[in-house]
């Protein structure tokens, strides 16, 4: 396994694991009736933020070959 290999995988479970724990949260907020919006965008906001780290450093890795 190649290194840039390596961190891509590091970076999906980073980037989609804890935006998996936050939707589930809002689903379960939903469910019990209170408010699952502020869930919802923390998730939102987590897969945007994460993303655009890990096209940085994807980037940045393709600039040293």
């Amino acid at each position: 396994m190649t290194k840039e290999t390596t961190v891509a995988r590091a970076l999906l479970v980073l980037v989609f694991a804890p935006a998996g724990g936050l939707f589930g949260k809002a689903v379960a907020m939903a469910a019990a009736g209170q408010e699952w919006w502020p869930w919802l965008v923390a998730a939102l906001v987590w897969l945007v933020v994460s993303g655009l780290v890990s096209m940085a450093v994807s980037n940045r890795l393709d600039e040293h070959r």
